[in-house]
Formats: structure tokens, C-alpha cells, sequence
């Protein structure tokens, strides 16, 4: 097999806000048969907030948290300028 993808590494790409990055990633629930019993695994959905490479920020569970956090976080720098106006209607940004 190759070397593991950006995607398997840091989940899929959802959208940009300047140099900020929401990515999620989901685990699918599995099961296996262990010792004649069926062995189930949970899903799971973790959002993450990148900076570049560097996580800022995981543990999320909803995207529009994510978005919201990062629409704060360049509140703060005052490059809410920059951000594409269909972003802030879609995640519904204050």
C-alpha cells in the first residue's frame, strides 16, 4: 500500500475562512467476529480546525461550531473582511 493521504491524516476539507480550515472525520461503525462473537465498534464524526498543517482546535461535533469559532477567533485579528460573504450566510455567522 502507499503512503496515507492528507484526507485519511486530517479528514475531508468543508471550507476555508482565510488561512483557517474546517475538516472533518468520520469514522464508520464496524464489526468483527472475536472468538465466535460479534465484536461492534461505534461510529464516530470529529470536526477540527487547521491552521496550514497545525491543528488549532478538535473535538468538535457540528460544523457550524467550527466555522463559528474561527469566524471569532478573525474577529479578533479584524479580518472579517476577507471572509466569503456565502460562508457567513450558509453557517449563519455573527
Amino acid at each position: 500500500m502507499g503512503g496515507s493521504t492528507t484526507m485519511e491524516k486530517r479528514g475531508h476539507h468543508i471550507c476555508k475562512m482565510v488561512n483557517y480550515e474546517v475538516r472533518q472525520k468520520i469514522t464508520r461503525e464496524t464489526s468483527k467476529r472475536i472468538g465466535g462473537k460479534i465484536v461492534k465498534t461505534p461510529g464516530n464524526v470529529e470536526v477540527m480546525i487547521y491552521k496550514t498543517k497545525s491543528k488549532v482546535e478538535g473535538g468538535m461535533k457540528d460544523i457550524k461550531v467550527a466555522a463559528q469559532k474561527i469566524y471569532d477567533i478573525l474577529k479578533k485579528e479584524g479580518k472579517t473582511t476577507n471572509i466569503d460573504k456565502r460562508i457567513v450566510k450558509k453557517y449563519n455567522l455573527v
